[in-house]
């Protein structure tokens, strides 16, 4: 970066008689003065720091705890502005994550990793963004006016400093499109993570019939006919969001209820033995295909629920 402050060799830093051009010295703290404004006390020996060793990182606190506010009240508008719209891109591609993958946990995971990286970096290099917003103001003065004391003074003031007002009307801004944006992804994310809810809770009633399925593949070994209800040893079985799990004519048929969902209350879900060829038994569930050469035991087949509900192994074929 070009030093609009660079002295001839051997020039010295005395300060310059009244009246007289300001020695560049004096010029870069008068103009680092004029263009940060309130607070420079803390940012002019930060800046001379980087004058002499380059920026490095350097931990800015308020950039820390009100990220964007902070740029925008430094009038960094590009890094302030992406930063209040960066949360609600990374939330909506985390929600689309966790529909995907039918993961909230982990969806909610990842949103809150990438949710804290910008405050830490920003904040880590903050001082120094500032520093070359600061250079870049004072290098794109014009000529005409980088020669006159007071128009530069006034220009760099101007375009530096802060910006209150500014600050306020991009958060107020923001703010209704935040309103926006939530509404957006409650309408996305609500169906889907009771939808979420739901499919979890049919999984409670596939868990629970395993035993039963095993009982009747037993039974059907030793006494070569499908079992009734009646012909079961084992008690009854119920779980948080399952009523009963029974067995008619060899079907383990699982009627969900207790504290299950209202769309899942009363609703049924068959497993259905059927025999092959060789006599070995597979289980179909739900609507899941029978194939070629099976036979079905005799007992209720197939779902009450809908199919988004249901694992993809007890959905109808396409």
């Amino acid at each position: 970066m070009e030093n609009p402050y660079a002295r001839p060799a051997g020039s010295s830093a005395a300060p310059a008689a009244p009246g007289a051009p300001l020695s560049p010295e004096a010029q870069k703290l008068a103009d680092y003065e004029a263009a940060i404004g309130p607070n420079r006390h803390y940012y002019m020996p930060k800046f001379e720091e980087f004058g002499e060793r380059g920026t490095h990182a350097t931990w800015n606190w308020p950039a820390f705890f009100v990220t964007s506010p902070w740029f925008i009240y430094r009038k960094m508008w590009l890094p302030g502005i992406l930063n209040l719209a960066y949360p609600w891109v990374i939330t909506i591609i985390c929600s689309l994550l966790a529909v995907v993958i039918k993961a909230p946990i982990l969806g909610v995971i990842v949103w809150l990793v990438l949710l804290a990286a910008p405050s830490f970096l920003l904040a880590a290099h903050a001082n120094s963004l500032y520093y070359r917003h600061v250079q870049k103001l004072i290098e794109s003065l014009p000529a005409s006016i980088a020669a006159q004391p007071d128009k530069r003074t006034l220009r760099l003031e101007r375009n530096g400093g802060t910006g209150v007002g500014p600050m306020i009307g991009v958060l107020a801004g923001m703010f209704f499109v935040g309103l926006f944006m939530i509404g957006i992804l409650a309408a996305i994310s609500i169906p889907a993570y009771q939808d979420y809810t739901i499919r979890s809770q049919v999984t409670e009633g596939l868990n629970l019939a395993g035993r039963v399925k095993a009982e009747v593949a037993e039974f059907y070994a030793t006494n070569h006919r499908w079992p009734e209800k009646s012909d079961m040893t084992g008690g009854p079985v119920s779980g948080k969001y399952v009523a009963s799990v029974e067995v008619y004519e060899g079907s383990v048929v699982i009627t969900y209820g207790n504290q299950a969902n209202a769309k899942l209350r009363d609703q049924r879900l068959a497993l259905t033995p059927a025999l092959d060829m060789s006599d070995n038994v597979r289980w179909i569930c739900g609507n899941g295909k029978v194939h070629p050469g099976e036979h079905m035991a005799e007992g209720p087949s197939g779902s009450d629920l809908p199919e988004k509900y249901l694992p993809s192994a007890c959905r109808t074929p396409r």
